[in-house]
């Protein structure tokens, strides 16, 4: 991971077009097994101390998700931060980018369920609402039968769109029925590939009906300048920010040449 992933102009157009791309072979041979083994490490500590048995809401139901693993694992932090995956994610949006945060989405075999249409950045306590970006990184092979991800190209300019509630989600097209008469695009990886999306892309995972875990960890990614909107979200409050205060403190690093 020491060079820039090569990206093609062609590509760059794609993903502004449709508001993602897939991309083959990003992470490989030891910084892939490395990053996996840290994730997994991150991810099981964090879970250590849950019950396996206990009543499951509908939102813990569709995956583990463990947030800003590099704050608090050091094996985590070099990959996330890293400048390979930041390069790519500013080249894509034309912007140098901060980090947002990050989170490992693991889920569970025979028990994670799907993960509903939705939008990302409605969540997010952002001003500025147009070029936020997530790598999602496949840490092993994922496919439709384990809980892929899926995209309705083009969705990015859809904006103004209610965010849909995960743990009890509505129909898409009584959600966003502009939607209507868009083929999705399913996206199967192979370990160390990834997605790209925009964060006002419409996306999905499938459940997983496999015997494994679905391992897979989220980088997001902001506009440098991104300035805070005051609402609430469990990786800003804590800070006690103010509204229209720009996010880059060294919580939010800069990870773009």
């Amino acid at each position: 991971m020491n060079d820039d992933y090569p990206l093609s102009i062609q590509q760059v157009t794609a993903y502004q077009r449709d508001g993602y791309i897939q991309l083959n072979e990003v992470i490989t041979g030891d910084d892939l097994v490395q990053f996996r083994d840290a994730v997994n490490a991150a991810v099981k500590k964090d879970t250590a101390q849950l019950d396996p048995n206990r009543p499951k809401s509908s939102y813990e139901q569709i995956f583990i998700q463990c947030v800003n693993l590099w704050h608090r694992y050091p094996a985590v932090k070099p990959f996330v931060l890293h400048r390979r995956l930041g390069n790519i994610a500013s080249k894509l949006s034309g912007l140098s980018v901060r980090l947002w945060h990050d989170h490992a989405l693991f889920k569970e075999p025979h028990t994670g369920a799907k993960t509903p249409w939705h939008q990302d950045t409605p969540y997010w306590p952002h001003q500025q609402k147009m070029h936020q970006l997530t790598i999602w990184v496949a840490l092993q092979d994922t496919t439709i039968h384990n809980g892929c991800m899926s995209f309705i190209p083009g969705t990015q300019r859809m904006l103004d769109i209610e965010p849909v509630n995960l743990g009890e989600p509505q129909d898409l097209y009584a959600v966003a029925p502009q939607t209507k008469g868009i083929k999705p695009v399913t996206c199967e990886l192979k370990a160390g590939s990834v997605t790209v999306h925009n964060g006002m892309t419409f996306h999905y995972a499938g459940p997983n009906r496999s015997d494994g875990m679905r391992e897979a960890i989220a980088i997001i990614y902001m506009p440098d300048g991104t300035t805070y909107s005051g609402s609430p979200h469990s990786v800003a409050d804590p800070m006690k920010l103010t509204v229209g205060q720009k996010l880059d403190t060294e919580f939010f690093p800069l990870v773009s040449n």
